[in-house]
């Protein structure tokens, strides 16, 4: 079963996922929809529900992204990264 805990998002807002992101944006996660091993590992590395992340790389494919969290620097690559829904920060 695949659930996540979610935030309520502020009023106004864009939706989208890590993969959406362009360097050097700054996001707040809104929900993490893996399974239930995947979300306690991500939220170790400070990826979870209402953390501010910061895309600070992306390879040359956009296949692997490294983030900037609470924990320190996160590499995630393309299949867990689009399971985090992100709320950018302006």
């Amino acid at each position: 079963m695949r659930t996540g805990i979610k935030i309520a998002p502020p009023a106004f807002f864009i939706s989208m996922n890590i993969c959406d992101m362009e360097r050097g944006d700054v996001a707040v996660v809104l929900s993490v929809c893996a399974e239930k091993a995947l979300r306690e590992r991500l939220k170790v590395l400070g990826i979870y529900a209402g953390a501010r992340i910061k895309l600070l790389k992306t390879s040359f494919f956009r296949k692997t992204f490294l983030l900037s969290s609470a924990s320190g620097k996160v590499a995630l690559g393309k299949s867990v990264a689009s399971e985090v829904e992100i709320c950018p920060v302006r």
